[in-house]
């Protein structure tokens, strides 16, 4: 992480989080802080339970034990009305499914995301970035996985949420897809300021950026600062 990178303010805190699924331990006690204006990539097979920590820290579940904090709110202790107005505001979402709405074109699909509690991004500098100009008017199953990844990001992004949760967003895409996606997450990062957590299985994506959180069996087994990132298009798959 550079230096200016590393000066920032914590803009996210756990502390203690548990999650139980009836028997099953899936989270055993995280702590972790999460820094302003940074790329965290949450790195871990199948099962360490990686998905279920962003869930949490993005809203999506409740943990059995420990709290969330985000700036001076407690966002564990928040009603759902609380809740569902940070998530509007605060948060966006993108899911290695889409989850896009198949009767809506790209550009409805993309606007729905804006919240009414703040300004938006502007649309057209948007798609622009995100390469989505030429496929406004078309609808998701006339669109590639990379087109429909790019245009649910839109849909995230264009609140300027403060924060980016990324599950697995790569993970229905091929190599050359992958790479562009996760490039433009990196571009979207330093332009607009956006915090981005990213799980993900691939070492190689873990390593553009700039802090790697990895997980096993429900617990942080490391945390490490990356002082060299690689840029997307150096990604070697095996």
């Amino acid at each position: 992480m550079n230096k200016e990178k590393s000066s920032m303010e914590t803009i996210m805190k756990a502390e203690n989080l548990t999650k139980d699924f009836g028997k099953e331990h899936v989270l055993k006690g995280i702590t972790l802080a999460v820094h302003e204006n940074t790329f965290t990539a949450i790195l871990g097979p199948s099962g360490s339970g990686k998905s279920t920590l962003l869930n949490i820290l993005s809203g999506l579940i409740k943990p059995t034990g420990g709290s969330v904090r985000c700036g001076d709110a407690v966002i564990t202790d928040y009603s759902e009305k609380q809740l569902a107005g940070w998530k509007r505001r605060d948060v966006g979402n993108v899911f290695q499914d889409y989850l896009l709405l198949d009767n809506l074109t790209v550009q409805e699909n993309i606007k729905i995301g804006i919240s009414p509690q703040k300004p938006s991004l502007s649309f057209s500098r948007l798609v622009r970035i995100l390469q989505l100009e030429e496929l406004l008017h078309k609808f998701p199953a006339e669109l590639s996985g990379g087109q429909q990844q790019r245009t649910s990001i839109a849909r995230a992004v264009i609140k300027s949420p403060r924060l980016l949760f990324c599950d697995e967003a790569t993970g229905s895409l091929d190599e050359e897809n992958s790479k562009n996606v996760v490039e433009l997450l990196h571009n979207l990062q330093s332009t607009f300021g956006m915090t981005i957590l990213f799980t993900t299985h691939n070492p190689q994506i873990a390593k553009t950026a700039d802090r790697i959180i990895t997980m096993k069996n429900g617990m942080v087994q490391s945390d490490v600062l990356n002082a060299h990132p690689i840029a997307a298009r150096n990604m070697v798959w095996g």
